[in-house]
């Protein structure tokens, strides 16, 4: 079997393509760094991350039902995230009505699609707060344009390492002292649209924009065994061709 030069060199070009192929979209592993919180002189939070529920009962999340978030470790996919106001995970701890609270998952958080092209969205079903020392889930009953336990990830290209995101996910409380009480998440880079209708009608109106954005960090990326036995074969190849020359 004769292997010559443009013949390896082909052999590596392909191998380098099909690992660029596997790294161009959002990785199952990767971590969502969330923005820090912008807040205006009266305390509103009016860029960054925040996450809003209703608790007016009037229909929507207005710029004063929102409550700022702060990473902590981020949110890592693919793993559950518990986490308590003692022991931050995914964000740091937030003060709600008086009593602290922290957001957490009980089931990891995956890919449910992703089209390659920076549209994602991922499996919300286990996300939930502890609050008051009370565990309550947040995994269903979008009021949203999201699906039921779905949240929608945006990003500026594909998704992969580096990329900026914007993710979107509303849910309604079913259990605990707020069950029936509507909530939004998000994570955001400063870009909202509501900052001039802030006081349209004399009052606080809700923002027509995503309120969720940040920079998806570094993962370990696992090597598809696909790869390893191409670069075994290849290996081989090169072994075959050196003692054909001797």
């Amino acid at each position: 079997m004769k292997i010559n030069k443009r013949g390896l060199l082909f052999v590596s070009v392909l191998c380098m393509g099909m690992t660029a192929t596997v790294e161009a979209a959002l990785v199952s592993t990767a971590v969502l760094n969330f923005d820090s919180p912008v807040y205006d002189a009266n305390g509103l939070v009016i860029a960054g991350s925040s996450f809003g529920v209703d608790f007016t009962g009037d229909g929507i999340v207005d710029i004063t039902e929102r409550t700022g978030l702060t990473a902590n470790d981020g949110l890592i996919l693919g793993v559950t995230q518990p986490g308590s106001p003692a022991t931050p995970g995914i964000d740091q701890p937030w003060q709600f009505f008086g009593n602290p609270g922290i957001h957490l998952t009980t089931s990891p958080v995956t890919i449910l699609s992703d089209d390659g092209a920076g549209n994602v969205e991922l499996d919300f079903s286990g996300w939930a707060v502890n609050w008051n020392g009370l565990d309550i889930g947040l995994g269903g009953a979008a009021w949203g344009t999201n699906a039921d336990g779905v949240a929608e990830l945006s990003c500026q290209t594909d998704c992969s390492t580096g990329d900026s995101f914007s993710l979107f996910y509303t849910a309604t409380v079913t259990e605990g002292p707020f069950t029936g009480v509507r909530y939004r998440l998000g994570f955001d880079n400063g870009n909202l649209s509501f900052l001039a209708a802030e006081t349209i009608n004399g009052g606080p109106v809700e923002d027509p924009g995503i309120i969720a954005t940040g920079t998806i960090g570094a993962a370990v990326v696992p090597v598809p065994a696909a790869i390893w036995l191409f670069g075994s074969g290849f290996l081989g190849l090169i072994g075959i061709a050196r003692r054909k020359k001797s």
